[in-house]
């Protein structure tokens, strides 16, 4: 009688590690973290993808002689808004993209909006340092290690009709250096504009939206 009580209980032993081994069982321990949701990678046909820590980005470039409020319109009705920098590297390639974009059609200068406001306690120059000075508006990126701006930049020149230079646009020309046009301003850099000049100052004006990646 012993032995086939000794049986049964092996028997049930052996099952029991089978669940423990297969269902997860075992002593207690600390409990795993939930797996980090994927980062999307798919930006709609040419754009550009940025990788940031805080989610990937996508940039996409377009062409109108329009103010800044017009492009951030136009940027919403394609589900974006007027982009910010998250560093340097990407306001290199977003002027590399505007190089490319000048040369396809027969620009040698033009300025890209992008989604920056000055801050109202700095409303002119030499209140705050420059990278200091503005924010950027697409609730995406941030810091401020992609304001580059041009030497003497922002300015904060204030017009009796448009007011004070409250919002950022890139210069980029063709040349991928400088422009005769603009002594000083190298190709890529970061410049202080009024929102409402949408024609001239430079007179080639694109603009860059983005939006979250897929």
């Amino acid at each position: 009688m012993i032995l086939p009580i000794l049986l049964f209980l092996s028997l049930i032993s052996a099952t029991i590690a089978d669940e423990d081994y297969y269902g997860g069982g075992g002593p207690p321990g600390r409990p795993r973290p939930p797996p980090r949701p994927a980062r999307g990678s798919r930006c709609p046909n040419g754009w550009m993808l940025f990788k940031r820590p805080q989610g990937n980005w996508c940039v996409g470039l377009y062409i109108g002689l329009v103010t800044q409020p017009v492009a951030e319109t136009r940027c919403r009705g394609v589900g974006a808004t007027l982009t910010g920098l998250q560093n340097d590297q990407e306001r290199k390639r977003l002027a590399s993209a505007g190089q490319q974009m000048a040369l396809k059609h027969n620009f040698g200068d033009a300025a890209i909006w992008l989604g920056a406001r000055r801050k109202g306690s700095c409303p002119r120059a030499g209140i705050c340092q420059p990278r200091e000075t503005f924010f950027w508006t697409d609730n995406h990126t941030t810091g401020n290690a992609g304001f580059g701006w041009s030497p003497g930049q922002p300015d904060g020149v204030s017009s009796y009709t448009l007011g004070v230079q409250a919002c950022a646009h890139q210069f980029v020309f063709a040349s991928g250096t400088t422009h005769p046009r603009w002594p000083g301003i190298p190709h890529g850099a970061l410049d202080d504009q009024y929102c409402q000049e949408g024609r001239i100052n430079p007179n080639r004006k694109l603009f860059a939206c983005g939006k979250k990646a897929v």
